[in-house]
């Protein structure tokens, strides 16, 4: 029996999907566009949900000295507070103590600003959350048993370290910075729950892993928390929520470090792609109460 057109393209799609797989599995890259035929809605309507978290992403300016960065953490962070008093959690972006990478002289400078975690600046930041009452999240350089790994802290209202993800897709500027990549094993898997949502951890380049987006996915997490060091322009859809079928809040920095110009792009999207609140160019908070049914 001849196949008709209809026939031909669902067995095209079958093979390109176990395609994608295999070569996912076997890399851990993830072509989105492909990934995304996994079945994240169209449409999401949080007008009825039962469970909410209050929100804000910012976009900052990082100096070079590490110092005014926990300045302006702890500033910023106080500042989104007032802007915004229901807010539960404050994200800031990837390695926001410092620059991304110093391209002129990349690993003696993140060992410079490397610390350990609990440590001098998550001692500091998190005077700032008791303070306010709130999560604090953000990245920084860590020191742990004489590796370096790109990590992201999440702070609790009481000022006490809730979690650690160390970043396990590390990037060329990372690995030039002398970063260790966390192992692909259970305990590099960050998910924790806040007000009965579960939330998973990642950092930048994270997202482009089969391994870790697959670990996110299986254990259903709710939210996902996405600090960023990126220059790429606003997005009309996020296909990462979309990919993880679940909220990303997507804080990044912005302004110049050398060469590199990055964009400020930070905002909160639901699990279908739509971005409900956000910005690029420029720095800013960006608040949403996220509902989750």
């Amino acid at each position: 029996m001849p196949f008709t057109k209809g026939k031909q393209t669902s067995i095209l799609l079958i093979f390109l999907t176990i395609a994608l797989l295999y070569s996912c599995q076997k890399d851990d890259t993830i072509v989105q566009s492909l990934f995304d035929l996994s079945g994240a809605p169209l449409q999401y309507d949080d007008s009825n949900a039962s469970r909410h978290l209050n929100v804000v992403a910012v976009s900052m300016i990082c100096s070079k000295d590490k110092s005014e960065n926990i300045s302006t953490v702890r500033q910023k962070a106080t500042e989104a507070k007032e802007q915004h008093p229901n807010a539960e959690l404050i994200l800031f972006s990837e390695s926001v103590l410092g620059w991304y990478i110093d391209d002129d002289n990349p690993e003696p400078y993140q060992r410079s600003i490397a610390e350990t975690i609990p440590g001098p600046a998550t001692d500091s930041i998190a005077k700032t959350a008791k303070e306010l009452g709130c999560y604090i999240g953000l990245g920084l350089t860590e020191l742990n048993t004489g590796n370096h790994y790109n990590s992201f802290v999440l702070i609790d209202p009481n000022g006490e370290i809730m979690a650690i993800h160390r970043k396990v897709n590390i990037t060329p500027e990372d690995i030039l910075s002398g970063i260790t990549p966390a192992a692909k094993v259970d305990s590099s898997v960050t998910l924790v729950t806040i007000n009965n949502i579960k939330i998973g951890m990642i950092i930048c380049a994270d997202v482009n892993g089969f391994w870790l987006t697959k670990q996110l996915t299986d254990r259903k997490a709710e939210v996902i928390l996405h600090p960023m060091a990126s220059e790429v322009s606003m997005f009309k859809i996020d296909a990462v929520s979309r990919q993880f079928n679940a909220w990303e809040v997507f804080a990044n920095r912005y302004g110049t470090e050398l060469n590199r110009k990055y964009s400020g792009t930070t905002f909160i999207a639901d699990p279908a792609g739509t971005i409900r609140v956000g910005d690029s160019q420029m720095e800013g908070f960006y608040y949403y109460r996220i509902g989750v049914n």
